[in-house]
């Protein structure tokens, strides 16, 4: 069984330090020490949970648990935060940017544990059922898999990832940038046109079902039912 991913964002090297000798034998570990490196590796390393500190150098928690959660692909991460800031205030204001649960400073080592084994657990059952229907078409999303019209169509990670983000958006026109954004987040060496390529794949594997992508002229694309 794969080990699930933690990014830790904490100026603290005794905090990193600490959470290394707790959660480093079961999970995957990457350290990250200010808002730039938590930004950079949350987009790389696409951790399953991230453990994040409030009061930061450069940038608060907050303001990184924002970023995260704008981005497309991350979303639906769960964020702990980390923090010896306490007062019921700084506990809402955490719920409110979407973190899952607050742990605050110093800790019990056996608390991080349970809490953390917890909330990937529900994390991987929640997963386990994640199935999408959109009319004809199904989806799922931990084996990436697609079925249209009862038959199963091989699509590729990154056509994969446009067919969920169009039918997630339907009637909605989505630029390239944001789609090319969506597959390949800080790649600045990929070009828009790669989109065009991939969505003329996309029309091909769905030509049976009920959807149709449509080109907007200056715009991008957008998937709608026929009628």
């Amino acid at each position: 069984m794969m080990k699930s991913k933690i990014l830790v964002v904490d100026d603290s090297e005794d905090i990193r330090i600490l959470v290394q000798k707790v959660l480093g034998d079961k999970y995957i570990l990457e350290m990250a020490q200010n808002s730039e490196e938590a930004l950079t590796k949350a987009i790389e390393f696409s951790p399953d949970l991230i453990l994040l500190d409030i009061m930061m150098p450069d940038t608060s928690g907050y303001e990184i648990c924002s970023q995260i959660k704008s981005r497309d692909e991350m979303k639906n991460t769960p964020i702990i935060f980390l923090s010896s800031k306490t007062g019921s205030n700084s506990r809402v204001t955490g719920y409110k940017l979407g973190a899952i649960q607050y742990i605050e400073k110093p800790f019990e080592t056996e608390e991080l544990k349970e809490v953390v084994n917890s909330v990937l657990r529900n994390v991987s059952r929640t997963d386990q059922n994640e199935i999408q229907n959109y009319e004809d078409i199904t989806l799922n999303i931990p084996s990436q898999e697609v079925v249209v019209i009862g038959e199963r169509v091989h699509f590729t990670s990154s056509e994969f990832k446009i067919i969920h983000l169009l039918l997630k958006n339907t009637n909605r026109v989505l630029s390239r940038e944001k789609i090319l954004n969506h597959i390949a987040p800080g790649n600045f060496s990929a070009n828009d046109r790669m989109i065009d390529t991939y969505i003329s794949a996309l029309r091909r594997k769905i030509k049976k079902s009920n959807f149709q992508i449509k080109s907007v002229y200056g715009e991008g694309y957008k998937i709608i039912a026929s009628a």
